[in-house]
């Protein structure tokens, strides 16, 4: 992310002082003295910056510059760096823009033709991480926020009332796709332009690509929304009615029906941060043996943990706020988390 930002501020103080030397800066008449590709090679490969060293005069005084542009620094392209050294050959007539205050400021550009267009898909998945990485703490921090069993259901709370509460399986989230998408495709982007394309490739061909890349991004999380919706993976718990649905298999079922949480946890083979992620099964089981898919969630093994108690606790006190107002009399506990399996067999 600190590369970023430091990249991201070479550019922003690149645009202002363009803008700058726009709107402050006189012209007047010169003329190119030298005009070279430079090269330079390290362990990381070869760079070529293009060197165009140009004469102006300012009253009767002859000065000499060397600055092409704001967006001078080098890149991996020698066909970038010739093509602003054609711009300039030897003895062409040219406009120098100067700084009034101080002459030795100056520059051939006041506008951003030589920056390399292409950097702006090479920087996004950078961005998308950093964002990403931003989005993801501020979540974090604002679901630490709430009471003890509003954190544990955080990530799968759709909606929620006194009366009402549906929950959703784990799944991935939206912003979580888009900077995904956006990123990969970016990233392959770059690649596609340098080989084919050059980089040189023109701004307004490397801004439609990028706009695909975010066009692409936007639309994977709504299909992928879409689908969800279709497979009806969410759960709707009625508090007041003490009922609860899931379609297609578990409609309207009585939470005092319910005996049992059963919690199963599969492996998928996937460790974040050395420690095992799994995919919990969370099923309430009726006296007879009939489950009913409460919520599938995906997590460390407290996650799954948890969840079961979450279910276990409020079934209870529903079950028992149900008793109690048709008897009138205390109902003994619910044989709740009596049952609960570990399946570490892969999913």
């Amino acid at each position: 992310m600190g590369f970023v930002l430091v990249f991201d501020g070479i550019i922003g103080y690149g645009v202002w002082r363009t803008f700058d030397a726009k709107n402050r800066y006189l012209p007047t008449q010169g003329v190119v003295t030298s005009s070279a590709v430079e090269s330079s090679s390290s362990s990381d490969g070869t760079t070529y910056t293009a060197k165009v060293e140009y004469e102006f005069v300012v009253g009767d005084t002859t000065h000499t510059g060397d600055r092409h542009s704001f967006f001078t620094f080098g890149t991996s392209s020698h066909e970038h760096a010739h093509d602003i050294v054609k711009r300039y050959p030897v003895g062409r007539e040219i406009t120098v823009y100067y700084d009034p205050g101080d002459v030795s400021e100056n520059v051939l550009e006041v506008d951003t033709r030589s920056f390399p267009a292409i950097v702006i898909l090479f920087l996004t998945p950078f961005h998308c991480i950093g964002i990403g990485m931003l989005w993801g703490g501020v979540a974090q921090v604002l679901q630490q926020r709430g009471s003890t069993d509003d954190r544990v259901i955080a990530l799968h709370r759709v909606k929620q009332t006194d009366e009402r509460v549906v929950l959703q399986d784990s799944h991935w989230r939206g912003w979580v796709v888009f900077f995904m998408t956006l990123g990969i495709t970016s990233f392959v982007m770059v690649f596609v332009v340098a080989f084919a394309m050059g980089m040189g490739t023109s701004r307004q061909t490397v801004l439609w690509i990028w706009a695909g890349c975010l066009l692409a991004a936007m639309t994977l999380p709504t299909l992928l929304r879409v689908r969800r919706a279709a497979k009806h993976n969410t759960i709707e718990i009625d508090w007041m009615h003490t009922r609860f649905t899931r379609k297609p298999d578990s409609v309207n079922v009585d939470i005092g029906d319910i005996k049992t949480i059963r919690l199963t946890s599969h492996n998928t083979n996937t460790k974040v941060n050395d420690r095992p992620w799994l995919r919990h099964e969370i099923e309430g089981i009726e006296a007879d043996g009939v489950a009913h898919l409460l919520l599938v969630a995906k997590g460390y093994s407290d996650r799954g943990r948890d969840l079961r108690d979450w279910f276990a606790q409020r079934f209870e006190a529903a079950a028992e706020e149900t008793d109690d107002k048709e008897s009138g009399e205390e109902s003994p506990s619910m044989p709740v988390v009596s049952e609960v399996e570990i399946n570490r067999t892969n999913s």
